[in-house]
C-alpha cells in the first residue's frame, strides 16, 4: 500500500507544478507589461529633459520587472491539496483530493479509495489537462510596448546630448577634484610648508574645485582646467617656498600633459571616425558628427564646431565633408604645434621662477647701486657757453655729448664700473635736443638672454650735476640692452605658442598672429 500512496504523491506534485508554470507565465507577462510601460515614460521623457541615467533606469526596470514576475509566479503557486482539487476539478469528484489526504492509512475503506483514485492516476495526462496557455492579445501588447521601448531608447535628441555632455563633464570634473585633492593632502603631510602657505593654498584649493563642480560644458570645464593650472604656476613662480613650488609645478606640467593625452586621443577618433563615414553608413556619418563635436568642444574651436554643425546638417554632403575633413586638419596642426614645445615651456617656466628667486636679493642690491651711481656720467662741449650732461640710472655704459654751437666735444660717463668717450648724438641748446642721427632701435631684456648690459641711460638736469638715491626695496631687474632684431624672432615664437595653446577664438588669434608678424 505504501507504493499507491507513493504513486498519488508523485502526480499530485506533478499537477502543482504545472498549474506553478502557468501561474509563473501570468504573472511574468504582467509584470513585465508594466516595467516596458514605466521604462516607455522614461525614454520618452530623456528625449526632451536632460536626463542622463533615465535610459538605464528604464533597462533595469524592465529586467526587475521581469525577475518579480517569476517571484511572483512561483509564489502563487498552489498547495498539494489545491493542486489534487485542481485534477477532480476534470471531472473525478474529489476522489484524487481524497485518496492524498488518506496517505498512510490502511483501513479497508481507505485501500479501496486509493485504488480507485490510481485507476485514475494511471488514465490522466497532465499535459492535456492542464495546457499552458499564452494570451495572444497581450502577446501582442507586450511586443508593441517592446518595439517602442527599444526605438526610444536608441533615439537621439538635443536633451539626450546634453545629458550626455552633462554626465561627462560632470565624471571628468570628479576625477579633477580628486587630483586636486591629492596635491592637498601632499602639501598638507609636507612638514616643509609652513601653517599659513597651507591655508592660503588650501583655500585656492577649495575655490577650484567649486568652479569644477559649477561647469556645464566641456568648454566651460576645459577653461577652468586652464585657469587652474595656470593659478597654480603663478602661485608656484612667486612662492619663496622650494618644497610649495615644485610641488604645484609638476602638478600644473601633470595637468598639462593629460589634458593634452586627451585632446589627442579625441583628435585621432574624429579623424577615424570621418574617414570611415566617407563611404560609411548613416550611423558611421553620425557618429563622426559625434566625434567632431567632442573634439571641438574639447578645444574651444568655434571653426570646428561650426563645420561640424554644417557637416549634419548637409546630411554629411562631400562639400560639407571637406569642409569638416579641413577644419578638423587645421585643428589638429594647431593642437600639434601647441604641444610641441609642452615640455620646453614648463621647463623654461621652471628655470625661470628658479632665476627669478635666486637673483631677488642681487637684483635688489644691484639697484640700489644703480641708483647711487645715477648722474655720475656727464657730457660737455668743449666751446662757448653750451653744455650738456646726461645722468644714467641703468647699469653699466658710457654716455657722450656733442655741442652745436662752435665745435664737437668728447664726453666722459661713468656708471657702475665703465668709463667711454666718443661722439655724441645730443645737438643743441642747454637744455638738448636728439639730433637726426639714426642708430639701431635697441630695446631691453632680461639678463641670461644675450650678455650684461653696460650702458647707462637717463636724461640732462640743470645744473651738470648727478643725483642720488637710495631704496632698501626697490623693484628692478637687470637687463641687456640688445638690437629688437635678435630677440624679436623668439619672442614672437613664445607668443604663437601662447596662443595655439590658448582658448581664443579662431578670428582674434589671426589677429593677433598678424600683429606680431607686422613686427619682423
Amino acid at each position: 500500500m505504501q507504493q499507491t500512496d507513493i504513486k498519488i504523491k508523485k502526480f499530485v506534485y506533478k499537477v502543482r507544478s504545472r498549474l506553478r508554470e502557468q501561474h509563473i507565465i501570468d504573472s511574468l507577462m504582467s509584470a513585465v507589461q508594466t516595467g516596458l510601460g514605466i521604462g516607455i515614460v522614461l525614454s520618452l521623457v530623456s528625449l526632451v529633459v536632460p536626463f542622463y541615467y533615465a535610459v538605464p533606469i528604464a533597462v533595469v526596470t524592465v529586467v526587475v520587472s521581469f525577475v518579480v514576475g517569476i517571484i511572483i509566479g512561483i509564489r502563487r503557486t498552489p498547495t498539494a491539496m489545491q493542486a489534487a482539487l485542481m485534477a477532480d476539478s476534470k471531472g473525478h469528484k474529489e476522489r484524487i483530493s481524497t485518496a492524498f489526504n488518506l496517505a498512510g492509512r490502511e483501513d479497508a475503506f481507505s485501500v479501496l479509495q486509493k485504488k480507485d483514485a490510481l485507476r485514475i492516476v494511471d488514465g490522466f495526462i497532465v499535459r492535456k489537462e492542464f495546457p499552458l496557455k499564452l494570451s495572444g492579445k497581450r502577446c501582442l501588447v507586450l511586443l508593441g510596448l517592446a518595439v517602442v521601448f527599444v526605438v526610444g531608447s536608441l533615439m537621439d535628441s538635443p536633451a539626450r546630448n546634453r545629458a550626455v555632455t552633462k554626465h561627462e563633464v560632470e565624471k571628468e570634473a570628479k576625477e579633477e577634484i580628486a587630483k586636486l585633492e591629492k596635491v592637498e593632502k601632499q602639501i598638507k603631510d609636507n612638514k616643509k610648508i609652513s601653517e599659513n602657505e597651507t591655508k592660503e593654498i588650501t583655500k585656492q584649493l577649495e575655490v577650484a574645485k567649486k568652479e569644477l563642480k559649477e561647469s556645464q560644458s566641456q568648454a566651460e570645464l576645459t577653461k577652468a582646467k586652464e585657469r587652474i593650472t595656470k593659478k597654480m604656476e603663478m602661485t608656484a613662480e612667486k612662492s619663496q617656498n622650494k618644497t610649495l613650488s615644485e610641488t604645484l609645478e609638476k602638478a600644473a606640467a601633470a595637468s598639462e600633459e593629460e589634458e593634452f593625452e586627451k585632446k589627442q586621443e579625441l583628435a585621432r577618433e574624429a579623424e577615424e571616425a570621418l574617414e570611415k563615414a566617407k563611404n560609411g553608413d548613416e550611423k558611421d556619418k553620425k557618429e563622426a558628427y559625434k566625434k567632431l563635436s567632442e573634439f571641438s568642444q574639447k578645444l574651444s574651436d568655434e571653426e570646428l564646431a561650426k563645420a561640424a554643425e554644417e557637416y549634419n546638417k548637409a546630411q554629411q554632403s562631400e562639400l560639407s565633408y571637406a569642409a569638416a575633413q579641413s577644419a578638423l586638419q587645421a585643428a589638429t596642426e594647431r593642437l600639434n604645434n601647441s604641444s610641441q614645445n609642452l615640455a620646453s615651456n614648463n621647463q623654461n617656466t621652471s628655470n625661470q621662477a628658479t632665476q627669478s628667486k635666486t637673483n631677488t636679493g642681487s637684483q635688489n642690491a644691484s639697484n640700489n647701486n644703480q641708483s647711487q651711481s645715477a648722474g655720475s656720467g656727464n657730457q660737455q662741449s668743449k666751446n662757448g657757453n653750451q653744455s650738456g650732461s646726461q645722468n644714467g640710472s641703468g647699469g653699466n655704459g658710457n654716455g657722450t655729448g656733442e655741442g652745436n654751437g662752435n665745435g664737437s666735444g668728447n664726453g666722459n660717463g661713468s656708471g657702475g664700473a665703465g668709463t667711454g668717450t666718443g661722439s655724441g648724438w645730443n645737438r643743441g641748446s642747454k637744455e638738448g635736443r636728439e639730433g637726426a642721427a639714426k642708430t639701431a632701435e635697441n630695446i631691453t631684456i632680461p639678463d641670461g638672454e644675450v650678455g650684461n648690459d653696460e650702458n647707462l641711460t637717463g636724461k640732462a638736469n640743470g645744473n651738470n650735476t648727478g643725483n642720488k638715491e637710495k631704496s632698501s626695496q626697490s623693484q628692478a631687474w637687470s637687463g641687456n640692452k640688445v638690437s629688437y632684431g635678435q630677440v624679436s624672432a623668439k619672442y614672437k615664437e613664445k607668443a604663437y605658442k601662447k596662443i595655439d595653446g590658448a582658448n581664443y577664438p579662431g578670428k582674434m588669434k589671426e589677429k593677433i598672429k598678424n600683429y606680431f608678424d607686422g613686427l619682423d
